[in-house]
């Protein structure tokens, strides 16, 4: 079970209707976290984890609230942020999940089209919703004022916190996906920038970078599963796969206030794939 968070404030979720995203939405909710956006392109993947949150906890003032959303999509991200902010009236943790990955080969053979494909979910998309987070967040009071009974003290304090899915692949590579590579390493630029730019508004910008982890993204069939069994997974010290509540619950810890010194930063949770790669 997740690390209880201090605030019970509302948690927006993208990339929610499977995977890592619904790990997340679950841990929050197990953390003590009332208020749900869950956001997804995926309607009724975004109904199952709905229904899978309200059930993980006995709290009976659970409000979820699911949107349809299309990372790549300008219009779809503030159309998704926007009611998002009109139900809930503020937005606490922002934690970005949606991704995709395509093989498609080394460079010289990679269609351009699955470039600009994952760019535009993976980096593009995410920028997206940095974006929208951030202007929520930062005409918000503190959490401090918002959720007095929360007992959160001034220097803890924040506006909002965002978390952002990189990937080990953001710092070593792996053949054949350079698209991948290179979009998740923007990730990593992304948030040390808005960790900078907005830390004097009390806005803390983080990412995790997981490693191979035991989700539909990461195993869309028992070949590739397999293969990723037999070799990158034998490269990692502890030799499995990670599960995707293993990364929701360093999203709670980096989202909540027990982290409250932590900004700029990318977490490693890849079970020592990055440090003993070989």
């Amino acid at each position: 079970m997740a690390t209880k968070i201090d605030v019970p404030g509302v948690a927006l979720i993208t990339g929610a209707a499977s995977g890592i995203g619904r790990a997340t939405a679950i841990a929050f909710a197990q953390a003590g976290c009332t208020k749900f956006a869950l956001l997804d392109l995926n309607e009724g993947g975004l109904q199952e984890t709905k229904g899978l949150v309200e059930q993980s906890v006995s709290a009976t003032d659970i409000s979820v609230g699911t949107y349809k959303c299309d990372v790549s999509s300008p219009e779809s991200v503030v159309s998704a942020y926007t009611a998002a902010k009109e139900h809930f009236t503020r937005v606490d943790y922002s934690v970005h999940c949606a991704g995709i990955i395509v093989f498609g080969g080394p460079s010289a053979d990679f269609p351009v089209e699955d470039f600009d494909r994952q760019n535009s979910i993976n980096y593009r998309g995410l920028w997206l919703c940095c974006r929208e987070a951030i202007k929520i967040m930062r005409s918000q009071p503190f959490d401090c004022e918002a959720y007095p009974d929360a007992n959160i003290s001034s220097v803890r304090a924040q506006r909002g916190a965002i978390v952002n899915i990189s990937s080990g692949l953001a710092l070593y590579a792996q053949p054949n996906c350079p698209a991948y590579c290179g979009a998740k390493a923007g990730v990593l630029a992304l948030t040390r920038c808005d960790a900078l730019d907005y830390v004097a508004d009390r806005i803390r910008v983080n990412a995790i970078l997981p490693g191979i982890i035991d989700s539909p993204m990461t195993n869309p069939s028992p070949e590739i599963r397999a293969w990723l069994e037999s070799n990158p997974v034998q490269h990692t010290p502890m030799k499995r796969f990670g599960k995707p509540e293993e990364i929701a619950d360093v999203a709670v810890f980096l989202a909540g206030n027990k982290a409250s010194l932590v900004t700029g930063a990318s977490w490693a949770v890849d079970g020592g794939l990055l440090a003993g790669y070989n």
